[in-house]
Order: structure tokens, then sequence, then C-alpha cells
């Protein structure tokens, strides 16, 4: 037993272990007096399984055996439970291959069932967990530990060779990279720092740019650029995805209202299935169309087909009411999955955009191809115009033309650009045939 307990112990009324304020108790004094102690924490992983098999009081029996086992595994170790299906031990400070060892030998114990006896019956229970362990760092508070912990459970998958992580110097980059990207995300919301780009989009009958697809950015506070791909997953996983929405919106809208004479028809913008379904939808719509005096016609909403079965009759109903006020939707990413072309069918698009990893394989085989020119088909009679998605090379962007797709969107004919580089683009590229 570690002899830098606290005073008042304060325990788990169910397993009888330390509880996570006494654990954080302990972790201070470790620190005050220096000492780099090892921590080891057991991340159970499949209570829900065993509750549904075994019955709830099955499944309790078998976190006390767990915490029993922790208990007594070593006499230098205090063994702690912070959560439902969190246990803890922890040590003095040791060698890395002592810690290895201890964590491996708990790991091992986890590739064998356990006995437990309910109601005059035992059950062999097998289960799994996640085995994460560290050194305590003499600064870190409890919310330092907690991000460790939930950070390494988060990266898990992808560090683990053998179903045990030890948090080294490269997770905690890791970590610390992410919490950077955060709060520069959070302050980008905030003051609306967010720098918008737009993707123009070739018509293959008018023979120029008619469209254009906006697009965020964001930047640090310190110059750094953040990839889209690193932000954008981060701000759904959040639920602060619709807060960025809502910006593109305004600056799209403040943008088409400063350019009036802009080349191009329209400009489209992401939109979520929560913000469709927000009550208010309609209202912020109108009032952003109307604070920068702009019609409505000029102005797409890009959704995903996950958008369409959240709410299937609430969003027919938005859809249907902005496009009688002429403003239209596209549907995005479709290729990525299921299609339920009934309900497509049902609903209110001008556009199907063809997705980037459909197109891809328009000249890998005539099967592709002729994969491709027949939706192109089903999508015309049925009165819609295509755009190709991700579209690179010349080859791809004539047989995108030979299939009759519509309009081309890719990096063939331009990036992203930001504003005065949309402009400058459109004002010099004259593009007459493909």
């Amino acid at each position: 037993m570690n002899t830098y307990s606290s005073a008042n112990d304060l325990y788990d009324p169910m397993t009888g272990l330390k509880d996570r304020t006494a654990f954080i108790l302990d972790t201070e004094r470790y620190a005050a007096k220096g000492i780099h102690a090892h921590i080891i924490l057991v991340q159970l992983s499949q209570l829900l399984r065993i509750n549904r098999k075994y019955g709830v009081l099955v499944c309790d029996k078998l976190i006390i055996h767990i915490a029993q086992y922790l208990q007594s595994l070593d006499a230098n170790y205090e063994a702690y439970r912070i959560a439902n299906s969190r246990l803890v031990l922890m040590g003095p400070e040791c060698s890395q291959e002592t810690a290895d060892a201890i964590t491996m030998r708990i790991k091992d114990r986890f590739d064998h069932a356990w006995s437990i006896s309910h109601n005059e019956y035992v059950y062999g229970i097998s289960t799994k967990a996640y085995f994460i362990h560290l050194f305590l760092g003499l600064e870190d508070t409890e919310s330092d530990l907690m991000d460790k912990m939930n950070h390494a459970i988060s990266v898990f998958p992808q560090r683990s060779t053998d179903g045990i992580i030890f948090y080294d110097k490269e997770i905690d980059s890791d970590m610390q990279h992410l919490k950077y990207v955060m709060e520069e995300l959070r302050y980008a919301i905030d003051h609306e720092t967010f720098q918008m780009y737009y993707q123009p989009i070739y018509d293959c009958h008018e023979k120029k740019f008619t469209t254009a697809e906006s697009l965020i950015r964001l930047s640090g506070r310190d110059g750094t650029f953040i990839s889209p791909g690193e932000f954008i997953p981060m701000a759904e996983d959040t639920g602060l995805i619709d807060s960025i929405s809502w910006i593109v919106l305004g600056k799209v809208c403040q943008f088409l209202g400063t350019h009036p004479d802009l080349p191009l028809k329209t400009i489209s913008v992401n939109m979520t299935g929560q913000q469709i379904l927000d009550p208010n939808f309609i209202h912020r719509i109108d009032e952003s169309l109307r604070d920068h005096h702009i019609s409505g016609s000029r102005l797409r909403i890009e959704i995903t087909e996950r958008t369409i079965i959240e709410d299937f009759s609430e969003v027919k109903r938005v859809m249907e009411h902005l496009a009688s006020k002429g403003i239209h939707f596209y549907l995005d990413d479709f290729g990525t999955g299921y299609s339920n072309l009934s309900r497509m069918f049902s609903l209110p698009f001008e556009v199907i955009k063809f997705d980037q990893s459909l197109m891809k394989t328009i000249n890998d085989t005539n099967k592709a191809l002729k994969t491709i020119g027949l939706l192109a088909d089903i999508m015309h009679e049925n009165e819609y115009s295509i755009v190709a998605e991700g579209i690179e090379t010349e080859n791809q962007a004539k047989t995108v033309n030979q299939c009759r797709l519509d309009r081309i969107q890719g990096y063939y004919f331009s990036k992203p650009l930001p504003e005065d580089e949309l402009l400058r683009f459109l004002e010099e590229k004259n593009i007459s045939e493909i």
C-alpha cells in the first residue's frame, strides 16, 4: 500500500476502492514530494454488452471482482475507481521496464475469463479493456490527467500494437496540437475570423464559370494554417459545426451583396441537418438575404443525404418553401453510400453532385464509365443537373464531357480561391472548350 494517501480517504461505495477525488488528492501528494508516480488506467470497454447478456447484478459483480484483483496485485500500488468503467492503479516512480511489466501483467490477466458467481451459477465472462499508463507530471492538474487519459483512449486503435499505450511525448504533442486547434476554432467562432474561399465550377454547356462553392479556411492567431480536414471533423464532434455554417452563410451573403456584378449566377453554401431542422432556419436565411440586399436566386444550399433522413417530412417542407423563393438545393456527396432514389426524386433538388470518390473511377474501366453514364441519364430524365467533383486531369474533364455531365469542379480548372483571387480569376478566364 502506498504511503501518500490522503488523510480523508474517499471510497467508491460499490467496489470499496478509493474514488476520483481521493485519486486526485493522492496525485497532488506525489507531485508535492517530487515523485513521478506511475499511473495505469484500465478502461473497461464491454460493460453494456455484459449488462445486456448477464444482467446488471452480474456486471456489477464483475467490476467488483476486477477491482479486487487490481487492489491485490502489488503492495506498492493503490487501486481507484474514478468513473463507472474506469479503474486506476497508482504507485511510486519506477523504471520504464518495471512500468511496462506490471501493465503487461494486467493485460495478460484480461486475456482470460473472469469467474463470477450469481444465484448459484458460475459465469465465465470475458471482457476487454484499454490499458494506458504514464508517469505523473509534477505540474499535472486534474484536468491535465483526464485530458491525457481521454486523448489516449481516442487514439488507442491507431497507437496500440499490443493492447497497451504508454503515454509518451509523441502522444502528448498530438494532444497539445488538438488543444491548440480547439482553442483557435473557438476563437474563430467567437470573433468570426474564418477566411472564405470559393472554388469556381465550370459549366460545360455555357463554356464558362457560372457558379462556385464556398469553402471555409482557418488560420491560427500565430499564422499557422489549420486544415479543414482537421477542424471540420472536430467541429462536428463537438457540436460547433452549426455555428460555423451560420458564419459562412453570413460571409457569403456579404460577398454577394458587395459584388452585385459578380459574373456568377450562384454561390453554394454547405448546411447541416440540425440547421435545416432549426425552427428559425427559414427566418435566418431571409434575414441574411435582406441584410445584404441580395436575391435568394443567387444562393444555393448544399446538403448531404444524411441530412435528408434525419426528419424527411420537415426537411422536405423547408426545401419546398425555400425553393418557392428561388433558393434551390444541391445534393452533395452522391455516390459515397446508399442512396434512396425515391426520396431524392421527391425533393426539389436542382443539382446532384457526383462525389470525387465516384468520379475518380471514371477512367478506370468501361464498366465504371458505363455506370456513371447511366446514372447521368437517370438524373437528366428527372431534370437534375450534375456537377462532377474532384476533377484533376484533362483526361477526366474530357470524359466527363463525353458522359454529358453538366458542370465540372476540381483542381483541373481551379483550386479554392480567396475572394480577391476569385474576382481576378473570373476576369481573366474565358475558356471556350475543354
